[in-house]
C-alpha cells in the first residue's frame, strides 16, 4: 500500500496538516484584532483548496468586519452552494454590504430554524435600525442581549439634550488643527445611517460607520453622526466621547487627504 501524501509545495508536510496550522493561526489574528491577516491566510488556503468550508466561513465572517462585506457574502454564498450552513453568517455579511433587505430575510431565514441565535437578533436589529424601523429594532437588539449579554450590549441610552455637551468634550480632545476643522462643520444627530447614505458612493459606506462628512448647499460641509453607532457597547459616557473624538479626527483627516 502507497503511503504517498499529498503535499503543499514548499511546505513539505501534507496540506491537511499544513490547512490546520494555518487555520489555528488565522483564528489567532482575529483573536489578537488582525482581521485583514487572518482573511489573507484563509483566502491562501482557498487557493490551494476552494472547497475548505473553514477557511470560507472564516472569510464570510471575518471579511465584512473591516469593511469587505461583498467579500463576505461571496464567501456565504459559496458555503451554501456547497450545501453547508452559513446561519447568521451570511445576514451580517449582507448587512456590512448594504445589501439591506437580503440581510432581513437572511435573519429571519436563520431565526426561523433557529429562534435562539443571539447573532441573528443582533444583526435584525441593525438592520431594522437603518431601515427606520426602531421599535422592531429595539425589540430584536434587546433579544440579542438576553441572549449574549455580554456579546451584544445596548447602546449606552443618552438624552437628545447631553449630545453637544459630549460633543464640545470630544473637541477638546482633537489635535487642534482638527478642533478647528470640525467647528466649521454643521453637526446633526442621527438615530441611525439613511441606505441614501451608505450607498451613494462606491463601495458603499459601512452601515456601522459613526460619522459622515458630506458636502450641502454648495460648499457648507455637514457631519452625520450616528447616535446608535455611537454609543452601542459603551459602558459610560467617557467612552461615547473618546469614540466620537476618535470619529471625528479620521474625518477630518480624510479631508486633508
Amino acid at each position: 500500500m502507497s503511503d504517498e501524501r499529498t503535499e503543499v509545495p514548499g511546505w513539505g508536510i501534507p496540506v491537511e496538516a499544513q490547512a490546520s496550522v494555518l487555520l489555528a493561526e488565522a483564528r489567532r489574528l482575529v483573536n489578537d484584532g488582525d482581521l485583514e491577516g487572518a482573511v489573507g491566510i484563509a483566502e491562501e488556503l482557498l487557493d490551494h483548496d476552494p472547497g475548505d468550508l473553514d477557511a470560507l466561513l472564516l472569510v464570510a465572517d471575518v471579511a465584512p468586519r473591516y469593511g469587505h462585506g461583498e467579500v463576505g457574502v461571496l464567501a456565504a454564498q459559496q458555503v451554501r452552494r456547497l450545501g453547508a450552513e452559513v446561519g447568521a453568517i451570511e445576514a451580517a455579511a449582507l448587512f456590512a454590504a448594504c445589501e439591506f433587505e437580503a440581510a432581513l430575510e437572511a435573519a429571519d431565514t436563520c431565526l426561523a430554524g433557529a429562534p435562539a441565535d443571539a447573532r441573528a437578533h443582533a444583526v435584525r436589529g441593525q438592520v431594522l435600525e437603518v431601515l427606520g424601523r426602531l421599535p422592531e429594532a429595539d425589540e430584536a437588539l434587546a433579544a440579542a442581549h438576553a441572549l449574549r449579554p455580554e456579546a451584544y450590549p445596548l447602546p449606552l441610552p443618552v438624552a437628545d439634550a447631553d449630545w453637544e455637551p459630549l460633543l464640545m468634550e470630544a473637541l477638546g480632545r482633537l489635535e487642534p488643527e482638527d478642533r478647528e476643522a470640525v467647528r466649521r462643520w454643521t453637526v446633526v444627530w442621527h438615530p441611525a445611517p439613511d441606505p441614501a447614505l451608505l450607498t451613494s458612493s462606491h463601495p458603499p459606506i459601512p452601515p456601522s460607520t459613526i460619522a459622515v462628512v458630506s458636502v450641502a448647499d454648495g460648499e457648507e460641509l455637514v457631519c452625520s453622526v450616528f447616535t446608535r453607532n455611537l454609543a452601542r457597547g459603551c459602558a459610560t459616557e467617557g467612552e461615547v466621547i473618546a469614540r466620537l473624538s476618535r470619529a471625528l479626527g479620521e474625518e477630518a483627516a480624510q479631508l486633508e487627504e
